[in-house]
């Protein structure tokens, strides 16, 4: 299976890493080891990225290496404690969430839009009464990518001004050009609504509703929305590539309002080990069922379009469940096997397509 994903400095770029770990009983080789070097320092060293933080899970063994440094003022390695915007694995989480709450029998996959939003399906019911949490959860709602109400005042900022009621404005107003479950169609505003559904059902905002649904209960203390002064400390300065290959140059983090489901989370290498870990033997209790009912196929492979389970993207053998993501400054993939109990998570605090190509490399070289 290959595994190719396409979605300076003023100074040069140089590679380096601090110490990895590399514990547990399992059976990554030391040709592995090095390899995972290997592959991680070639976009460094090319001036592509300006830091990449790696994890793996194989069996019961973990590594964790990385790579570059934070920022030109920065010039120390991140560490398993820096914290990425992970973008668009942020669905992964909202599609966990979209389980518990169906497991915990507060919810249906095939409920409507408009039984929880009952202002849009007062004034938009062929829209609220058809559109279901599963199709936005698996991307077949119909919806488009991003709201048309969506305006940002700051391009560096495109998010932190779309509120809940531009969101629920939109969904009362919206015609999509697909009916649900027609076409495979990525969707932004689709993963946000939901998160906001949940919340709404909750009684709870998207941030407190991780919180207490997945992140405390895994011990993923540092995966969050919003940052406090002492985690903010712990960003790694986000970067961006300047036009026609003339570099890279700081960035702005990203910070999200009502479409946070779809993109606003953040965390640390550690604690993606830590989800992975879960994705691969989910734990006793409600939490595990969620993850089990997130791991199924909710959308099967059509018109070229991978298998959807509930936020996770099925690989086109169907063994493996993966996500990536990508903010103005950073860029991430997450890549699990329960098959070959084996898990690769990449962060990166460039914007561009290198942490999904790490991530497909060293997932490759862990099946060899």
């Amino acid at each position: 299976m290959r595994w190719l994903f396409l979605s300076v400095f003023l100074m040069p770029s140089l590679a380096g890493a601090d110490e990895p770990s590399n514990q547990g009983n399992g059976k990554i080789t030391d040709k592995q080891l090095a390899g995972f070097s290997r592959i991680a320092e070639k976009p460094i060293d090319g001036g592509r990225v300006t830091a990449l933080s790696i994890g793996v899970v194989h069996d019961e063994r973990t590594w964790t290496g990385h790579f570059g440094r934070l920022s030109g003022n920065n010039r120390q390695p991140p560490n398993d404690k820096t914290i990425y915007e992970i973008g668009s694995i942020s669905k992964v989480f909202t599609g966990i969430l979209l389980a518990h709450a169906v497991k915990s029998g507060q919810l249906k996959l095939d409920q409507t839009i408009g039984s929880i939003i009952p202002e849009a399906q007062k004034r938009n019911p062929k829209v609220a009464d058809t559109i279901e949490l599963v199709h936005l959860s698996t991307h077949y709602s119909g919806l488009p990518r991003m709201p048309t109400n969506w305006s940002p005042a700051k391009r560096n900022e495109p998010y932190v001004d779309y509120d809940r009621n531009l969101l629920i404005e939109f969904v009362s107003r919206v015609h999509p050009s697909r009916m649900p479950n027609e076409k495979k169609m990525y969707s932004n505003v689709g993963v946000g609504l939901l998160g906001v559904l949940l919340a709404i059902e909750a009684q709870a905002d998207y941030e407190a509703l991780l919180t207490k649904k997945i992140t405390r209960p895994l011990g993923m203390n540092d995966t969050t929305v919003s940052l406090d002064l002492a985690r903010r400390k712990r960003l790694a300065t986000p970067h961006r590539s300047l036009p026609f290959g003339f570099g890279l140059i700081e960035d702005t983090p990203w910070e999200f309002k009502a479409l946070a489901g779809a993109g606003g989370i953040r965390s640390t290498t550690t604690d993606m080990i830590r989800l992975m870990r879960a994705a691969l033997n989910p734990p006793e209790g409600l939490l595990g069922k969620a993850i089990d009912l997130s791991w199924e196929e909710h959308a099967a492979a059509k018109d070229g379009s991978n298998a959807m389970g509930l936020g996770w993207s099925f690989s086109r053998d169907s063994q493996a469940r993966w996500h990536n993501g990508q903010t103005g400054g950073y860029a991430s993939m997450v890549l699990v096997n329960r098959n070959t109990q084996t898990g690769v998570v990449v962060l990166s605090n460039t914007s561009s397509g290198s942490a999904s190509e790490v991530c497909g490399a060293i997932y490759e070289l862990l099946q060899e």
